[in-house]
């Protein structure tokens, strides 16, 4: 069998699993409400992330313009 024959198997049964996992999360109410925590989870965390009071640009060793 030549490889680019299996390696395009392997690419199809990937997508064909990311898109059954994708129809599971958004079609039944336990992936729902998967979805939702996992949504505020991440809102929190950006919410409590710590803000630096000057931009990471000046950080680069790179920009002469921030030296």
């Amino acid at each position: 069998m030549p490889r680019t024959l299996a390696i395009s198997r392997t690419e199809a049964l990937g997508t064909v699993v990311a898109v059954v996992l994708a129809v599971a999360l958004v079609a039944t109410p336990t992936g729902r409400n998967a979805l939702a925590w996992v949504y505020l989870q991440s809102t929190e965390a950006i919410q409590r992330s710590v803000h630096l009071p000057f931009p990471l640009d000046r950080l680069d060793p790179t920009c002469p313009q921030c030296m």
